[in-house]
């Protein structure tokens, strides 16, 4: 028996296996499409390695991974930290190559994207791998993973391109885990895809070295990052790193002129300081513009904080008033709904511009980007 006839599923087998990859949010007919058109379920579900990027060589083999500010040092055999890289005798190795653990059709305001292609749909594709260990992770069954343990399927630079065009998703978003660990992959598909039409978004904790992320502002057109907190020592103890390289990641991606939005979600006792928050909408406001969309988020107890509450709805109002009161033009609430917070506002005349659901458009009042009620021109891409 050959490697490809060991991986021949049953139409049954093909259907129970995609609800695992959030395929349910596709209806039978793309998933059959998938089946005929991509194999992906008749080929080996580990996918592939390539040679990794971003690492210096050192004596006796070890290697030093640029990729990110941890600058760790691998010797042979040795795994990286953020799961997705291995040293094989003195050359480092991707293992996150064509080996999603999810993909599905989300709508692009779930990135948050609220000012970029609104109404429209996202390929969402994540693959295993992190390097932050926040504490409250939503995903840390992948995240926490190395990447060929929790794969699904292959799905090649190909298959995102016509699974794309099938959905008519005019993006292919890079989010669930973090992207900034797998740059080969995305830096291909994206690559590949924009040359094809598509446009691509990543939903970062922006943990990444200047070089690396000035490559992939080359091939991303939109950056949601989350700014986790303004304060380093909740970076330290929530999530095992440090604030300095994300607040210069946020000024790399405005500088080169890609499309920024920010999230911030607010947890209970850690970082739901207001003096703080406004500090943080302060110093957006200088360095990033006061155009840049804010999204404050609300905590949900998951993973290693399941004994904290979920935050307080006046707790996520405080923080958005701040906003405003701050300057910022753009600021909602994120994971509350119903809430005005959800809607678009033109900052001119006031009045919602996108009526919002959650993730759902209701009414949009915008005609080539401007206010349909005063003329102004809303920041983003419409």
């Amino acid at each position: 028996m050959t490697a490809r006839e060991k991986f021949v599923f049953t139409r049954r087998d093909f259907i129970r296996r995609t609800s695992l990859l959030g395929l349910g949010a596709l209806n039978i007919p793309f998933a059959l499409k998938v089946f005929l058109e991509f194999q992906a379920l008749k080929k080996p579900l580990i996918g592939g390695t390539i040679p990794a990027l971003y690492y210096e060589k050192l004596e006796n083999n070890k290697i030093k991974c640029t990729l990110c500010p941890n600058f760790h040092i691998y010797k042979p055999g040795e795994r990286s930290f953020c799961f997705t890289r291995v040293n094989q005798g003195g050359v480092l190795m991707s293992y996150a190559y064509n080996n999603p653990c999810i993909i599905s059709i989300d709508p692009i305001e779930k990135g948050p994207f609220n000012h970029f292609l609104p109404d429209t749909n996202a390929l969402s594709i994540a693959l295993g791998g992190c390097n932050l260990r926040c504490l409250y992770c939503q995903n840390w069954q992948m995240a926490m993973e190395s990447p060929e343990k929790v794969a699904k399927c292959n799905f090649t630079r190909e298959d995102c391109l016509d699974g794309a065009r099938e959905k008519e998703c005019q993006t292919i978003c890079y989010t669930y885990t973090e992207p900034a660990v797998y740059p080969e992959y995305v830096k291909e598909v994206a690559d590949y895809t924009r040359a094809k039409g598509i446009r691509n978004v990543a939903c970062t904790s922006g943990f990444i070295n200047p070089q690396p992320l000035k490559d992939l502002c080359k091939v991303i057109d939109a950056f949601a990052v989350t700014l986790k907190a303004f304060n380093n020592k909740f970076y330290q103890k929530i999530c095992g790193q440090s604030l300095t390289p994300v607040l210069n990641s946020l000024e790399i991606i405005k500088k080169e002129g890609r499309h920024l939005e920010i999230i911030n979600l607010v947890v209970p006792s850690y970082n739901d300081d207001m003096d703080v928050i406004k500090q943080m909408c302060q110093w957006i406001k200088k360095n990033l513009g006061e155009d840049t969309p804010l999204h404050i988020g609300r905590f949900y107890p998951e993973y290693k904080l399941k004994d904290l509450p979920a935050t307080p709805i006046k707790t996520i109002e405080s923080a958005r008033n701040i906003g405003f009161d701050e300057g910022l033009k753009y600021v909602y609430t994120f994971n509350v709904a119903p809430h005005e917070g959800n809607n678009t506002f033109c900052p001119s005349c006031k009045k919602p511009v996108i009526k919002r659901l959650a993730f759902k458009v209701l009414e949009n009042n915008l005609t080539k980007g401007k206010c349909n009620f005063c003329g102004y021109k809303i920041a983003g891409v419409f």
